[in-house]
């Protein structure tokens, strides 16, 4: 029986995984802040903290989905998070840990601007250089919602005229999240997991208006929908978190859909994820 620990156990995508494991049969342990508000196998971790190897007592695969979002800009932002994962990704190795599965982001690519883009990409490094797999999800959506998706359906769903970005935009490849939580399920029980990069998302690209447009659709609503550049929306939340307000959306995050490099060709994407859909979200 395989024995996987997972970061951020407790978060949209982390549970997700969860649930495939072990409905596939694993024992699955939950490495998060709050050990106590989880039910079944967890121990206390910060990511950026000091790593115990005893939170890998008998683990066989490690999957990493915590991130910090807090600080969201300057050197701690990459404390916590890259230095954060090479200590955790050590502490699995000296700890015995064969298996390593990094969840990284369609934001991580080369000549990426976002701080968000960076780290993930500067933590791929060290995943790959422990013999780790990387997974870079597209945009997630299915389930309770989170994120980018969950931010465009709030926005499509309450507002009778939606400001979209516009620009120079990457497309949005989508992946549902149980097709995910299959995915990383299937390579966690592979006898050894390679030091390789897993494009997991549907081939199919979106933009922001098209999406939202699939979403009113989905709704039943009628929308309208108002293209806003990019620059002036990345202004705009630059401004008020100057201010000291923590936004749902950040300036950042659109830096991250900013095109400034070359994205993975399409053939060499993950099979088994489906097209988007948008028929599941309700009219409510």
């Amino acid at each position: 029986m395989t024995s996987c620990a997972i970061t951020g156990a407790n978060g949209y995508l982390g549970n997700a995984i969860a649930e495939a494991l072990q409905s596939a049969g694993c024992t699955t342990t939950a490495l998060v802040r709050r050990p106590e508000t989880v039910d079944g196998e967890a121990h206390r971790f910060e990511l950026g903290k000091a790593v115990s190897t005893e939170i890998f007592l008998d683990v066989d695969v490690l999957i990493h989905c915590a991130w910090g979002f807090s600080p969201d800009a300057g050197e701690d932002y990459f404390k916590v998070n890259v230095e954060g994962t090479r200590k955790l990704f050590a502490a699995a190795k000296d700890a015995g840990v064969d298996r390593i599965i990094f969840i990284s982001s369609m934001s991580a690519h080369p000549g990426c601007r976002s701080n968000y883009g960076r780290a993930k990409l500067e933590c791929e490094e060290a995943a790959l250089a422990t013999g780790g797999a990387v997974i870079r999800p597209g945009l997630v959506w299915g389930g309770t919602g989170s994120g980018l998706h969950g931010a465009i359906e709030a926005a499509t769903r309450r507002l009778p005229v939606v400001p979209v970005l516009a620009g120079n935009l990457h497309g949005l490849h989508m992946c549902h999240v149980e097709d995910l939580a299959k995915y990383i399920c299937d390579l966690a029980g592979r006898d050894e997991v390679s030091a390789a990069l897993h494009i997991a998302a549907d081939k199919l690209p979106w933009s922001m208006r098209d999406l939202a447009s699939q979403m009113a659709e989905g709704m039943g609503k009628r929308r309208l929908f108002l293209p806003v550049p990019w620059q002036l929306v990345w202004f705009g939340l630059r401004s008020l978190e100057a201010l000291g307000l923590r936004l749902s959306f950040r300036s950042d995050s659109v830096l991250g859909l900013v095109r400034s490099g070359a994205l993975p060709d399409p053939e060499t994407y993950c099979d088994g994820f489906r097209p988007y859909e948008a028929s599941e979200l309700s009219a409510a």
